[in-house]
């Protein structure tokens, strides 16, 4: 070999930093890959929620048309039993 085809320090130094920069791309790369994995997560959790949310907004109002129906049903039980 000649002299020339040995690393410098400086150059070994550069080497080693651009394979810590290769290295910690391909760890960002895992973690934003997870990171958007959880987000597919959290948004289906989410639609759940929502669709519970408007089911419940439904009982509810179903709820209170039949307490106004049995409301009305008993004042007529009672006006035309008194």
């Amino acid at each position: 070999m000649t002299p020339e085809m040995y690393l410098t320090p400086e150059m070994f130094s550069v080497v080693w930093k651009l394979a810590a920069v290769v290295f910690g791309a391909g760890t960002l790369w895992s973690e934003l890959r997870a990171i958007r994995k959880d987000i597919a997560r959290l948004e289906a959790k989410q639609d759940k929620y929502n669709h519970l949310q408007e089911r419940t907004i439904s009982n509810e109002a179903s709820a209170k048309s039949a307490h106004h129906r049995i409301d009305a049903l008993e004042k007529h039980i009672y006006e035309n039993h008194h």
